[in-house]
């Protein structure tokens, strides 16, 4: 990936057919015509979702966006503390946030894909497996050889966190030696996906502004139900945030739009701040809150 890239966030929008420039961190470290491909490609694949597109759609896809967009704000959390966890000393903890900051992001960008049906819950309870195998498989459009690198660092964490989770090694941490995991290649990977995610939504966004400058209304399906409703053995839970969040977009959210353009500045801060507590030395859910998204 040795070159200087040229694309500008500009450039980068104007292809995607967005009118949301995006600070991107991880895509000038591949080649532009590489970029430029990804982008053809997925507005291609969305071509057919535009051309159909009306108000179930525009529901099926805010959701989509939505989730989305709270997996990389969990994932930013996950990563954040697990920063703090080691600069602590809190080890046992590493494995799992490490694995889950890239695997949040994978799910994110498994979300807004064009070429994988929506399958409701069947979607957002994927099976880890099969997560990480299929964001890498298609991270492939992007650059073959990273695809592959990935996939690596994905199984080797989930692996350790397998062994922490199941079997808990008396040495602890140093059992992995060099391999385990780094924060640092943990966030890099967490980033491209978040990136990745950001400029799909970006796609379909222009793929729809190109064809209909018309508006679409969200409808009250059981989909978005999936967005602040948490069923588990025991309880069926409403988050009273999620619900009021969805009431926000559901006045405003009239067509697709890039990732960025759903993390509002109150969406984010609410995120975060409900993990903040006002202790001592207490971890700052706030800190680096733009770690994976670039927050305009």
């Amino acid at each position: 990936m040795d070159h200087s890239p040229t694309l500008s966030p500009a450039a980068i929008a104007k292809n995607a057919g967005s009118q949301f420039e995006y600070r991107y961190r991880e895509l000038p470290n591949f080649d532009d015509g590489a970029v430029i491909r990804y982008i053809d490609t997925t507005r291609r694949l969305f071509a057919p979702i535009a051309n159909g597109f009306e108000d179930t759609a525009n529901t099926e896809w805010f959701v989509r966006s939505y989730l989305a967009l709270k997996f990389v704000l969990a994932a930013t959390l996950q990563a954040n503390s697990a920063r703090f966890a080691i600069e602590r000393n809190l080890q046992v903890v590493r494995p799992y946030l490490v694995y889950y900051s890239m695997l949040s992001c994978c799910r994110a960008f498994l979300f807004t894909l064009p070429c994988l049906e929506w399958r409701g819950m069947r979607s957002i309870e994927e099976k880890h497996g099969t997560i990480i195998r299929t964001a890498a498989d298609k991270l492939k459009r992007l650059d073959a050889g990273e695809a592959e690198r990935c996939l690596r660092i994905l199984d080797t964490a989930r692996n350790q966190r397998n062994v922490i989770s199941y079997r808990f090694p008396t040495s602890g941490l140093a059992l992995f030696r060099d391999d385990l995991v780094s924060l640092d290649e943990a966030v890099r990977v967490a980033r491209l996906f978040t990136e990745l995610t950001q400029l799909n939504l970006a796609c379909l966004e222009g793929s729809v502004g190109k064809l209909s400058g018309k508006a679409f209304n969200l409808l009250d399906l059981d989909d978005v139900w999936h967005a602040m409703r948490y069923e588990t053995s025991t309880a069926s839970l409403i988050d009273d945030d999620d619900y009021m969040r969805v009431g926000y977009f559901l006045r405003h959210y009239h067509k697709p739009v890039a990732l960025i353009a759903l993390a509002t500045e109150g969406l984010v801060e609410e995120f975060f701040g409900a993990w903040h507590e006002e202790l001592a030395d207490a971890f700052d859910p706030d800190r680096d809150d733009d770690l994976l998204l670039d927050l305009l």
